[in-house]
């Protein structure tokens, strides 16, 4: 089946797979105003078609979009700015790490009593491992809208040139790096390799420091954890980076590079696999592959958006709840992942052979993320007021490694003691 005729049958699915509307509710029409993140790649398509077919089926509420925030930074922001001035959206998507912010400002309201009432979130098809991402104060304040992983994007092409292979490819960091030394080619105009540092909420960090076995935080959080063996482990594989010659580039860079076929081995959030697989297209055999984990008991942080309720009132709230129960439902979560490489929140999309079952095993490229739910681990939200200055601390003090500025050594300590003075407890 051709993909124009698949994502027509999946869009018609959309429409038909919406739950009977509470009768309650019938009789009035109400407009839900939401906000998403990132204007850029497919996410208006996504958004857009996904609000069409709910007012298909569902005529008496009416979607409007507002324009999207640049980022999940920016999102929450929005988010906390418009409480202020009475413009809340109903129900926006935010980024998972950036959810406590809402919720410790009483912005998110809890779910559990919807999840419940329209049958529990197994017959909903959320997965244990994918809610516990969203349990805040005992409750639930969110459902994830698309998931993503750290994963590895490969030019094959490039990678049989330097004598390496698929089924050889190294699992540790030391060596991932010599290869891309050997890929790369400043003649050619040619990068071996780069690690997509700057993600969003220190992500990539995350990654490094969650693959390893490391913590953030203590259980009691209040006191910092990432200064240990850990912590120092995953600085220091951004001192290698910098050693190797990676040059410090932005995903506005670093992306087209890898899809021009002129970055070998990138290390990247899943999110933009079907893009680059667009993008490749015939010019080079891309491969994605898992993230490699630096102990046996590392994990990856699950990134991505979940949709959180803003309405006060009990009709708009109930007519929220209808909407992103839409967009989490089987269809509108593989009418997702066909236009991404975000992992679906809904397991049953990803077993059922119409929706992705089959898809997975024809696109082993979007597999490679979905593999990692055995692994995953939640994206680490800061505490308190100060949780965005403590990203962008993070920030800073990581480019200053990775720009070979200082060492790991000398920059953990600067770094913890920065990141203790935000914390609430300071």
């Amino acid at each position: 089946m051709s993909s124009l005729k698949r994502r027509t049958l999946l869009l018609g699915s959309l429409t038909a797979a919406a739950l009977p509307a509470p009768a309650v509710m019938a009789q009035e029409l109400i407009t839900l105003d939401v906000q998403f993140p990132f204007p850029g790649g497919n996410n208006k398509e996504i958004h857009r078609g996904i609000a069409d077919r709910f007012m298909k089926a569902n005529p008496d509420i009416r979607i409007t979009l507002r324009n999207p925030a640049q980022q999940y930074e920016d999102a929450s922001q929005q988010i906390l700015r418009a409480s202020l001035v009475n413009q809340m959206p109903d129900l926006s998507f935010q980024g998972l790490n950036l959810l406590r912010v809402l919720v410790d400002k009483e912005l998110a309201r809890p779910l559990a009593a919807f999840i419940a009432r329209d049958g529990g979130a197994d017959a909903l098809g959320y997965a244990p491992a994918v809610m516990d991402t969203v349990r805040q104060r005992g409750d639930i304040y969110g459902v994830p809208f698309f998931i993503s992983t750290p994963v590895i994007y490969l030019n094959e092409t490039l990678l049989r040139e330097a004598g390496g292979n698929i089924e050889t490819f190294p699992h540790d960091w030391p060596e991932i790096v010599a290869l891309g030394k050997r890929i790369g080619d400043k003649a050619q105009n040619r990068t071996g390799f780069y690690f997509q540092w700057d993600v969003t909420g220190n992500w990539m960090w995350q990654a490094l420091l969650f693959g390893r076995g490391g913590r953030i935080l203590s259980d009691d959080e209040r006191s910092i954890a990432f200064d240990g063996p850990e912590g120092l482990w995953a600085l220091e594989q951004f001192e290698q980076f910098a050693r190797a010659g990676m040059p410090n580039l932005r995903q506005a860079q670093s992306r087209p590079a890898f899809a021009a076929g002129t970055l070998g081995i990138h290390a990247d959030s899943s999110s933009n696999i079907a893009f680059a697989e667009k993008q490749a297209g015939d010019k080079f055999k891309m491969r994605v592959l898992p993230f490699p984990l630096g102990a046996p008991n590392g994990r990856v942080p699950a990134g991505g958006a979940l949709g959180v309720i803003h309405a006060a009132d009990p009709r708009r709230q109930e007519a929220a709840w209808r909407y992103l129960r839409f967009c989490t439902n089987p269809e509108s979560q593989a009418f997702m992942v066909r236009l991404t490489g975000y992992m679906p929140s809904n397991t049953r999309a990803i077993a059922d052979p119409e929706l992705l079952g089959r898809f997975y095993q024809e696109n082993p490229n979007q597999k490679a993320s979905v593999d990692q739910l055995g692994r995953m681990s939640g994206w680490y939200a800061f505490p308190g007021a100060n949780a965005v200055r403590i990203i962008d601390t993070v920030r800073n003090h990581t480019e200053s490694v990775v720009t070979g500025r200082r060492a790991a050594r000398a920059v953990l300590p600067d770094m913890a003691n920065d990141v203790r003075r935000l914390l609430p407890s300071a």
